[in-house]
Formats: structure tokens, sequence, C-alpha cells
């Protein structure tokens, strides 16, 4: 009791002494005193003879598993869980961490079945919904990827700020969206099969629908629809979403001063482009010819020195060229 007042590990070290070692709550005392102080070590050691004394203590379990994550020791840290869990099964953190050090260990089929687990004790702790995202990318669960995505949304959308949950990944959601397409090409001649992953391409793009539908979206997500609703056909909606990729560009600050930005907007003209060189039109040549002066003039501008435009601006300038003629021939 006065080691725990006044902070002293010398009392937890008497109470060893004259215990001759056998007073576990000693040694968790001093694995909780050493943890506090970086000592992660020697915590571990206390926390080791504390457990084996008295190895029904979840909680000396748990900080065994945390002390053993830091020290890298991944081997006594899913020891140290599966513990927990087994002692008590409710312990939806415990089960976290299972997942999380099989998700090291580049396991996700083991990661899995922890992540359930925890989900149903923790249902809207926003960290594991991200660690079950990342596991169904890699296990290929992709309709469950969606559903993960949408609860992340929603919380997102619920939660006080300070719990600073993320935005979806642009590099999730482009998983998502690659791998439900790939599902349907493997499965052509598996009716039942193509049955699913046509439902799943419509859940996948209700996700994109819902985060094209937030505030400001970004032009990542335009971008995706756009590959999206082409390779499912949907050939009508990919100029739209082309163009609102174009607009999002145009809003990112400085984005002329930015080599990748201007290779980002000019990829983007040559698509536009290619959709209104289809209609051929001379009103859609036009409209075309004067977004892709518009692009060479700001970004000239803030170039001096032509030696130094990006490469990109010199295709525009050959597009450019290229509507000009298909404007005179249809004059």
């Amino acid at each position: 009791a006065l080691g725990d007042i006044t902070k002293d590990p010398s009392y937890f070290e008497k109470a060893l002494e004259i215990s001759k070692g056998r007073f576990s709550d000693a040694y968790v005392a001093l694995g909780k005193y050493n943890f506090d102080k970086g000592e992660l070590q020697t915590a571990f050691d206390y926390f080791k003879k504390a457990l084996k004394i008295r190895p029904l203590m979840p909680q000396i379990w748990f900080n065994l598993g945390t002390v053993s994550m830091q020290l890298n020791d991944w081997e006594m840290a899913l020891n140290a869980f599966t513990e927990v869990v087994q002692q008590e099964p409710e312990t939806g953190d415990a089960w976290a961490n299972v997942a999380a050090v099989h998700m090291h260990n580049k396991h996700p089929a083991e990661a899995y079945p922890a992540l359930m687990e925890s989900l149903k004790y923790s249902r809207h702790n926003w960290r594991v919904w991200i660690s079950k995202l990342y596991t169904c990318i890699d296990l290929g669960k992709y309709d469950e990827a969606v559903q993960a995505c949408g609860v992340l949304m929603d919380l997102r959308s619920k939660k006080n700020m300070a719990e600073k949950i993320p935005p979806l990944e642009e590099k999730c959601v482009k998983a998502i969206v690659g791998g439900a397409l790939k599902q349907r090409a493997n499965c052509q001649n598996d009716p039942a099969a193509l049955q699913s992953s046509a439902r799943s391409l419509t859940r996948v793009h209700d996700l994109l629908e819902k985060l094209s539908s937030t505030t400001s979206p970004e032009p990542w997500i335009w971008e995706t629809l756009a590959v999206f609703n082409e390779q499912v056909g949907n050939d009508r909606d990919v100029f739209d979403n082309l163009m609102k990729e174009y607009r999002a560009l145009q809003t990112v600050p400085n984005w002329e001063k930015d080599e990748f930005q201007v290779q980002k907007v000019s990829e983007v003209a040559f698509q536009i482009a290619r959709f209104h060189k289809q209609e051929g039109s001379r009103q859609s040549l036009a409209k075309c010819k004067l977004l892709v002066s518009g692009i060479i003039k700001k970004v000239q501008k803030v170039y001096l020195d032509d030696s130094n435009i990006p490469g990109s601006v010199g295709k525009l300038e050959k597009l450019l060229e290229e509507l000009e003629g298909l404007l005179k021939e249809s004059a």
C-alpha cells in the first residue's frame, strides 16, 4: 500500500523480499512502474514473473501483450492477447490486438475472425473498422469492404471531430473498385457468380455515389467513378465524371505550379477531348479547344522559362493543333 501511495518501488521490492518472491501484486506494481518510466524490457520481465505466480489475471496479460508489441515480440504478444480472450472472451480490445498481430504477420485470414469477434463488443470502434477494411481487401471480400467503408463514413459524420476519424483512403477505395471489376471479369462463364458479382458492383457504385455526394469531393473520387462507369458500360456518365474531375482539379491551390497536378489535369483533358472528338460537332470541338487552350495559358503564365514547362503541356499543344485542324475541316 505504501508503494502505491508513494510511488516508491523500494516498497514493492521489500514486499518481494519478505514474501520470498511469491507476492504477485508486487511484480505487477513494479511492471506498471517501469512501463510508465518507459523501461519496457524490465516491465516485460516483471509482468511475466507475476503471471507465472498467478496466471488468471487477464488485465496483466493485456499489459504484457501491449509491452510485447512495443518490443516487437509479436509471438509473445499473440500469446498474451490470446490468453486475455480465453479468460475474458468479451474483451473487444484484446480481440482487436490479436487481429493486429496477425495483420503485422501478413496473415489476413487469421486476422479476419478476430476482427469479427472484436466488432461484437466494440461496434463503434473506428480503428477496428479500418482494420477490417484492410483485411477484407486483402482477402477479396469486397462486399464487406464496402460495408466497412459505409460504417466509417457514417461514424465520421456522427462522431465528435476530436476523435479525428480519417477520411477513406484513395488507395482503399481504388483497391475495392479494381478488385470487384476483376472478380466480374473472372466469372464470365459462371452465371451464379456473375449474378453475385453484379450485386457487388451495384454496392461499389453506391459507395462511389455516396463519396461523390460529400461536400467538395476530391478529384480522385470523380476519376474513380469515371473508370468504374467506363468498365461497366455506363458511357453516358463517364463524360460527366471527367468534367467534374477536371473542375475539382482546377480548385487545387496553385495546381499550375505543381508538375504532378499539371500532369493530372492534362490526362483528364485528353480523356475529355476523346469524347468531344467522338461527338464530332463543331460546337463540341470548339468547347474542347477552349478548355485545352485555357489549360496551356494558365500553365505558361507561371513559367517564365519555357524550358521548365512540364512535358505534358507540349502534348496539350499538339492536341490543340489537332482540334484546330478538325475545326477547319468542319467549316
